[in-house]
């Protein structure tokens, strides 16, 4: 039931763009991987998990007996889809392209969604019912403007293309952990709510 409240057509959409645009990756001929490309696959599906998280029906969805921490759990059950994208289409990219840093563009791509869905529920949290679009909108343009100006500090390159890849893995997983932490904090039930 919790899953039919899921904002589908948003998440299916930006995973749909994802899709398209790995698949294209895939298969274009190139010395190397088309990654800037693959990245702009990347920040669709980041985009597509950010809706997860909506409830255009919140107050009949507070009523029902499930616990908060519950109805999150079973919400992200949806990020599975662009997980799912990401992974399939990484390993297709790796396919049709030697060299693809495939466990480093799997951390991002497991990260990146992770980031979107903690800004979320911080959102929601904050009281906001529908965070999806601000948070999509929001982190689309900062991870499109990191990929294609790449602004400093140069030290720990987000989206790297040559070297430093372990440095962006580590930072990737420093945002997917903290984003975690704040999907769970955000998820607790509100004091004073009898259960």
């Amino acid at each position: 039931m919790i899953l039919r409240a899921v904002a589908w057509p948003a998440v299916l959409g930006g995973t749909a763009a994802g899709a398209a645009i790995l698949a294209l990756c895939a298969v274009v001929p190139g010395d190397g991987p088309p990654l800037t490309y693959v990245r702009l696959a990347l920040i669709a599906l980041a985009g597509a998990a950010a809706f997860v998280l909506d409830e255009p029906a919140a107050a009949a969805v507070a009523a029902v007996p499930v616990s908060r921490p519950r109805r999150t759990a079973r919400r992200l059950v949806a990020v599975a889809l662009p997980l799912g994208v990401w992974v399939a289409g990484i390993l297709g990219v790796a396919a049709g392209h030697a060299g693809t840093p495939v466990l480093g563009l799997l951390a991002e791509g497991a990260c990146a969604p992770a980031v979107a869905v903690g800004a979320a529920a911080a959102l929601r949290a904050a009281g906001r019912d529908e965070p999806g679009e601000l948070v999509a909108s929001s982190l689309g343009a900062v991870l499109l403007a990191v990929l294609l100006f790449d602004p400093p500090p140069h030290s720990v390159p987000l989206f790297p293309v040559g070297g430093g890849w372990s440095a962006s893995t580590s930072l990737w997983g420093v945002l997917g952990t903290a984003a975690a932490l704040v999907v769970v904090a955000s998820s607790l039930e509100p004091r004073g709510r009898l259960r």
